[in-house]
């Protein structure tokens, strides 16, 4: 009986948290970290605020967010979704995400196009190349 109640405090707090991005592709290992708990990254898989995403040696994750925007993530990186917002109805819009360590690119979608300023990708030390709406970060 405990075992169930667990269980469905878990699928009614997932319900209650919107997706903001779904894993569009992996190569090789990926892990998903959600509050304290990791897993194995899955095709199809929902991605939420908060979550992070850590890729092997030789791998890679393409992500695409609800507004359109595409982030594919290479090798031996971590990249954290801090905050993600589309609600163009209400014209409220944050794309908050870091990239702690390796290489990421970005193709805008309508959050860039509708209200850049709240595109906002942070990197502790690293190069960013723009070319129109999309761009190479390399995170060290």
């Amino acid at each position: 009986m405990k075992s169930l109640i667990i269980i469905l405090a878990f699928v009614l707090s997932a319900w209650s948290s919107e997706s903001v991005a779904f894993i569009k592709n992996i190569h090789n290992d990926a892990r998903v970290k959600r509050d304290d708990a990791v897993h194995t990254a899955k095709i199809g898989e929902y991605l939420f605020s908060g979550d992070t995403i850590h890729t092997g040696k030789n791998s890679s994750i393409g992500l695409s967010f609800n507004d359109g925007t595409r982030i594919a993530i290479g090798p031996e990186s971590e990249f954290i979704i801090n905050d993600y917002l589309f609600q163009p109805t209400k014209k409220d819009f944050k794309f908050n995400v870091t990239l702690p360590k390796g290489t990421m690119v970005f193709e805008s979608g309508k959050i860039g196009k509708l209200a850049p300023e709240k595109v906002n990708i942070k990197v502790p030390q690293g190069i960013i190349g723009i070319r129109g709406t999309k761009f190479i970060v390399d995170a060290e």
